[in-house]
């Protein structure tokens, strides 16, 4: 019997709806830094995937987008100021959505946000140029964070190792960067942008309609030892690296309960904009490049078909190649699948764009990404190659070919 690696479903299961499969991670917690919860796939509901049934629920009345901006302005005039301080702070790379949150909150709902940045491991061109465009033409106050490069590359290269996911050292900053910058200035509400049901994180038996609008702040908290780094015990990557001190690890660890009571917004609120306003992608990206600037990319992003979508780190192109390696699932799948639910372009469509794109290898920013984490081309690629599932991957000759192609959602 085809096992798989990752021990996700080994039949594959293709959503009727957008190009989503059953090989989705769908309950991965990176946001406590634990060694991994347990992995299970997508959830299908008559054939239909829970990014496609949130998505129905948003086009079709279930959620009442009048009744949830009224409690949008009573959230935001309980945290008004009128002193002049900052009175939220939104996390942005100067990207389409985050730049659009900082927007809206500030234009249009008279709010005084603080953004703030985590830089990316490693900034494209555009990407840089988009924040400052931000900053600039937008008009925000900014705080650009860059965490300890050499630490940085350690991480990601363990992260690369192990668990073929070099992005994971970001993520964990990402994650936690706005909720410390308010803590430290005592501002007590953190806006992120669309819900995390938006691609699919959600059970099938959540409410949509009376789902909540944040997190708890205790989400973010992790008062236990059990903290790892690319799979790795963070006290093990201190005796491995012995130059790595465990305050230099502060930037990419979670929230702890001292970080709270120390602070001077213990009441702090992590909420969602696109739970209270109905959230489109592509109009977010027309909306961002009409009032903050933003530009697309001078050249289509390799592995899919757009040039405006996560184009600020080098380090985004290679992880959506390893999240196709590991899942079967690539950058043009994930775009495609998208604009499919939010009516841009049919599934037919989205078939044949990822016939043409889906899996390309992401040549433009290899070479950067393997440098910066110390690894050779021929280092790199036997490192993926051990993360093919063989329910997904046979290695013919000295090519590897997929199974359960993307031929079969077709028949």
């Amino acid at each position: 019997m085809i096992k798989s690696l990752f021990g996700l479903p080994t039949k594959v299961q293709h959503c009727k709806k957008c190009l989503l499969t059953n090989q989705k991670p769908f309950s991965i917690n990176e946001t406590k830094n634990f060694k991994g919860s347990k992995k299970s796939g997508l959830e299908f509901k008559d054939g239909l995937c829970s990014a496609c049934h949130y998505s129905n629920a948003k086009d079709n009345s279930v959620i009442n987008w009048e009744k949830r901006e009224i409690l949008l302005r009573k959230l935001l005039d309980q945290h008004r100021k009128t002193d002049g301080n900052y009175d939220c702070i939104v996390s942005t790379s100067g990207g389409k959505d985050s730049s659009t949150i900082a927007h809206i909150l500030k234009y249009k709902y008279q709010m005084n946000p603080l953004t703030v940045t985590y830089s990316p491991i490693l900034y494209t061109d555009i990407g840089f140029k988009n924040l400052r465009a931000m900053i600039n033409i937008g008009g925000f106050d900014n705080l650009l964070f860059t965490p300890n490069g050499k630490l940085t590359s350690i991480l990601a290269r363990e992260a690369f190792v192990n668990l073929l996911h070099p992005m994971q050292p970001f993520k964990f900053g990402i994650k936690s960067i706005a909720a410390k910058t308010a803590l430290r200035y005592g501002i007590k509400l953190v806006m992120f942008g669309e819900p995390y049901y938006e691609y699919g994180s959600a059970k099938l038996s959540l409410d949509i309609e009376n789902s909540k609008p944040s997190y708890d702040i205790d989400w973010y908290v992790n008062d236990s030892d059990d903290i790892y780094f690319g799979g790795t015990h963070y006290k093990d990557i201190l005796k491995k690296y012995q130059w790595i001190k465990s305050n230099d690890l502060y930037p990419f660890m979670p929230l702890t309960s001292k970080d709270i009571e120390n602070s001077r917004s213990q009441s702090l609120q992590v909420e969602y904009l696109g739970w209270y306003l109905k959230w489109d992608p592509q109009e977010i990206y027309y909306y961002a490049s009409k009032n903050n600037g933003y530009f697309p990319d001078t050249q289509r992003t390799d592995g899919t078909y757009g040039r405006y979508a996560a184009i600020d780190d080098k380090m985004e192109w290679l992880h959506y190649y390893t999240h196709y390696i590991k899942f079967g699932i690539g950058r043009t799948r994930f775009d495609a699948s998208q604009e499919i639910r939010s009516g841009h372009i049919t599934r037919d469509e989205g078939i044949a764009l990822c016939k043409k794109f889906e899996g390309e290898y992401p040549k433009r920013y290899m070479k950067d990404c393997f440098s910066f984490m110390n690894l050779s081309e021929t280092e790199a690629h036997k490192i993926i190659d051990k993360f093919r599932s063989p329910h997904l991957w046979k290695k013919v000759g000295k090519r590897w070919e997929r199974l359960q192609e993307l031929k079969e959602i077709i028949e």
